[in-house]
């Protein structure tokens, strides 16, 4: 296992932003406190306030994925994206070893 930190940062454009800003509030308790999960942190645009930002960072890799089928399993993961205008722009960010 990595012990580099996996950042993933999400750049989401809600069709609904107060509902969208309620679920995340239900959900991300839960995603903190997942195997791996150092960080999960919700940011809101300035100027484009609809505008959001989720970054999180895990452990490894690994943890990310398991975390990921968990909540497909769940049924979250579709009503996470239920609730998304556009696609969401997923970066996925490791330690560089430089």
């Amino acid at each position: 296992m990595s012990h580099s930190p996996i950042v993933v940062t999400l750049r989401l454009t809600p069709s609904d932003p107060k509902s969208f800003q309620r679920f995340l509030a239900e959900i991300l308790p839960d995603t903190r406190k997942a195997r791996g999960c150092r960080s999960c942190k919700t940011f809101v645009g300035q100027e484009a306030t609809d505008d959001f930002l989720l970054v999180q960072e895990w452990d490894a890799i690994e943890d990310q994925q398991a975390y990921m089928a968990w909540r497909d399993s769940t049924g979250v993961l579709k009503t996470f994206l239920g609730h998304l205008a556009k696609p969401a722009e997923v970066q996925i960010w490791s330690n560089d070893p430089a």
